[in-house]
């Protein structure tokens, strides 16, 4: 019942959004890859403002409903099946289509999702593509990397232009037809060169398109978020944005909440709030920038989710390395605890280093327990079973608003994680 339900909302949406293509001239920019596609789309979307009228969220929206549903900023009911509820969106819907305001939209696309996406974008054909990385994730349903690698190129290969991160060699080498063009810090067309750190804990980098460059000023603390930056200054290029407007919006963007976002923390520490989600290679590139700042090092690791067969491996990978970075590691989950602690250990991190707590709210209060001046905190985990965002809530100055700075703080979520984890 609930899939017919389903189907009938999908068509209605799909209905929506080809009449509304129909009646007006919208370019259509799609984002997918395995980790930093929110962050890319909000950067696109940011820079492109600049010039343009854009249509782009915050939030991860992207499958069949979700997708439609952000093309009109509307988000699905409570009770997803309640036709009530639906019959008034689709009518906010209607009354948004005449008077459409944007004339470019900025998507996201779940890679893992290949048939899925495949009739989002017959409805949503993209004149511009992105692929942001292609690493291990999803593998309970994709099994292999090269699964990933193909269903991400072929959800891009859709688009008229293509831009990739040319930093992987998975994607250079799927870069081989006409129409697309590289970004990163090694390799590709748009660069970012000379990369160092200020004294606050930010980067800074050249700007390199074509025979133009400009040292800037980010707000990101990680060099994984400058890839976001440089696909939105790619895209801006493309649409002929000038360098100048593209320096100057990329110097203001900063981190969606929840990736790699530096804040000020307890008694003056300060947090590398990176909760939204957590995979190998991401958790990796967390604990790289980690080791650069100074400072006692903690590093909250939950378990990394949807990892099939894999997961007791690669939990252990990131454990050895964490043993190389950390004075102090916490592990939240059973595959953080049971694979990833022991291998930190093994590693050479002593034993009393090491805490493993249940639930990210018992992780929390011990860390701000012991917090001193000068620590320097990283929070990542995966979203179910983890919620890791709620130790950054716990640790997070109390002059910030947790609503406005993390993620999943809403009072829906809030009951859901207490629930997940029996709290009072």
């Amino acid at each position: 019942m609930k899939q017919i339900a389903k189907n009938v909302i999908v068509r209605q949406l799909n209905k929506k959004v080809r009449k509304l293509l129909a009646e007006h001239k919208i370019t259509i920019i799609e984002v997918t890859g395995t980790v930093g596609k929110t962050s890319t789309k909000v950067a696109i979307g940011r820079v492109l403002s600049s010039q343009h009228s854009v249509r782009y969220s915050e939030d991860s929206y992207n499958t069949d409903i979700g997708i439609p549903l952000s093309l009109f900023d509307m988000k699905a009911p409570a009770q997803l099946w309640n036709l009530n509820s639906w019959r008034k969106i689709f009518a906010q819907i209607d009354a948004q289509i005449s008077n459409y305001p944007y004339d470019t939209v900025v998507l996201e696309l779940a890679e893992d999702e290949p048939v899925m996406m495949a009739k989002v974008q017959k409805i949503l054909p993209p004149d511009i593509t992105v692929v942001t990385e292609v690493t291990p994730a999803h593998m309970e349903r994709m099994h292999d990397i090269k699964t990933l690698l193909h269903n991400a190129w072929k959800i891009a290969a859709r688009g008229k232009y293509i831009f990739y991160n040319a930093d992987s060699e998975g994607l250079r080498k799927k870069a081989y037809k006409r129409g697309t063009a590289g970004y990163g810090l090694s390799y590709g067309q748009v660069k970012f060169t000379n990369v160092k750190r200020n004294t606050n804990g930010f980067l800074k980098a050249k700007l390199v398109i074509g025979n133009k460059s400009k040292e800037i000023q980010t707000k990101m603390c990680g060099e994984q978020n400058l890839h976001a930056l440089l696909a939105a200054a790619a895209v801006a290029n493309y649409l002929e944005i000038p360098f100048t407007t593209i320096v100057k919006e990329l110097e203001s963007i900063t981190p969606v909440r929840g990736r790699m976002n530096l804040l000020p923390a307890y008694n003056n520490a300060r947090l590398i709030d990176d909760s939204y989600n957590s995979s190998p290679d991401a958790a990796l590139a967390a604990l790289k920038t980690l080791k650069e700042f100074k400072g006692r090092k903690i590093a909250v690791l939950g378990n990394m989710n949807e990892l099939g067969e894999q997961s007791p491996s690669e939990h252990e990978r990131i454990g050895k390395y964490a043993a190389d970075v950390v004075d102090l590691l916490i592990v939240v989950g059973p595959h953080a605890e049971k694979y990833l602690a022991p291998a930190a250990e093994q590693a050479g991190l002593a034993a009393e280093n090491i805490k493993r707590f249940r639930t990210p709210y018992e992780a929390g209060h011990y860390i701000k327990s012991i917090l001193q001046k000068g620590d320097i905190v990283l929070v990542k985990g995966s979203q179910n079973g983890v919620y890791s965002e709620e130790v950054s809530r716990i640790l997070l100055d109390a002059k910030l608003d947790p609503s406005e700075n993390l993620v999943r703080q809403s009072k829906d979520w809030r009951r859901k994680k207490k629930k997940a984890f029996a709290q009072p």
